[in-house]
């Protein structure tokens, strides 16, 4: 009888590795050319979280900012101009907005396959209120890091 348990090891594994491919461009705001920049591409795993990219996308796109001196934590990324959470896991982030309707009405059915790469932008101004604001030392997405452990944990018991 190990077949439930063969089956469960499967789903942990197919859940644990699980990878999205992301296409990340500046939004056109930010950029000091009039052309578009070339985007970032990654392939990331859904667990981890888009905090931890702020680094690496800063030194892809300082070239092309308007103020390269902008740190990494005031950047922000969004879908179709929605700011993204940023103490969800990007697999959370994917699922909740992939079957969201296009913001152009006017566009036609949009298959599966054409969701992926996940398209995100890039943003520096327009800083929107309802983002939590990010430190350069990285205690905020430390913080909502544990605080969701503890309530996953305190849900888990109550439950």
């Amino acid at each position: 009888m190990a077949t439930p348990l063969l089956a469960i090891a499967k789903i942990q594994k197919k859940v644990w590795d699980g990878s999205l491919p992301l296409e990340i461009r500046l939004a056109n705001a930010d950029c000091r050319t009039y052309d578009e920049t070339d985007p970032y591409l990654i392939n990331l795993p859904r667990l981890s979280y888009l905090p931890f990219l702020l680094p690496r996308l800063h030194a892809f796109f300082a070239p092309s900012l308007i103020n390269p001196s902008t740190p990494p934590h005031e950047l922000w990324l969004s879908f179709q101009g929605v700011p993204l959470k940023y103490h969800h896991p990007v697999g959370l982030l994917y699922d909740l907005f992939s079957g969201a309707p296009p913001a152009n009405p006017d566009d036609d059915e949009v298959d599966a396959e054409e969701t992926l790469p996940w398209k995100r932008e890039l943003r520096v101004q327009e800083f929107r209120p309802e983002l939590m604001g990010l430190d350069a030392e990285g205690k905020v997405v430390r913080d909502c890091f544990v605080n969701a452990h503890i309530l996953g944990d305190v849900e888990v018991v109550f439950e």
